[in-house]
């Protein structure tokens, strides 16, 4: 196809422009860094604590997910449930939660995602090429607005996107086709003109159902308009 065909394009972040599998042990180190100054406690307990409070946050977003569908205050929710997540920590570090601890979370949140260094590699260089042919391009995470922003202003590249679409800024859950239809009408763009680069498969069979064409990585996409 033709670098015209493409002038639009949706990415993830974890698995795309992230390595996940590196993200989350810095996730851990980098908390206790955070909070044994400011709340107490050691390094270690909190990086302990973290895993048990995030499987425990991943299965209350799973039941959430399944008694709201596709849609449903989904800002509302997560900016809870990330206080929810700093409060179980606090409890099995033995600390006092903060008296805000949504605030507290979300600031913790920047601040490590400000310090982690996962990109995959390769995935800076690409992104950075696509804007120099004049690709408009948005995120298409399953993470929220304000979580990504910290990422991509750390890689450098928060410039070369637009829309930091996760589901916030649609309230619209990424599981299913409708997912990639409102980032489409929100982003005002024909799906003729524009791809998804995600490593899932299930993502890229939704997003195909909404009319987009799809890819696993940047460099196959960056191939494939050369």
């Amino acid at each position: 196809m033709a670098l015209a065909d493409v002038r639009v394009v949706f990415i993830d972040d974890g698995g795309v422009l992230n390595d996940n599998d590196r993200r989350a042990p810095q996730w851990r180190r980098l908390l206790g860094e955070y909070f044994v100054p400011r709340l107490g406690g050691t390094a270690e307990a909190w990086a302990l604590a973290n895993v048990g409070a995030f499987e425990r946050s991943w299965a209350r977003y799973l039941a959430y997910l399944g008694s709201v569908g596709t849609r449903g205050g989904i800002e509302r929710w997560i900016r809870a449930d990330r206080g929810l997540w700093l409060a179980d920590m606090c409890e099995q570090v033995g600390v006092a939660t903060p008296r805000d601890p949504i605030a507290a979370a979300v600031a913790a949140g920047a601040w490590v995602s400000e310090r982690v260094r996962a990109d995959i590699p390769g995935a800076i260089d690409a992104v950075r090429a696509l804007a120099a042919r004049g690709v408009v391009m948005h995120t298409a995470s399953g993470g929220l607005s304000w979580e990504l922003e910290p990422y991509l202003q750390a890689m450098g590249i928060r410039e070369c996107f637009d829309r930091l679409y996760g589901p916030d800024l649609v309230d619209t859950h990424k599981n299913g086709p409708h997912y990639y239809a409102a980032i489409l009408a929100d982003a005002d763009t024909d799906p003729e003109s524009a791809a998804v680069v995600d490593d899932a498969e299930t993502s890229r069979t939704w997003a195909r159902a909404a009319g987009l064409r799809t890819y696993a990585t940047l460099a196959q996409l960056l191939a494939a308009i050369d």
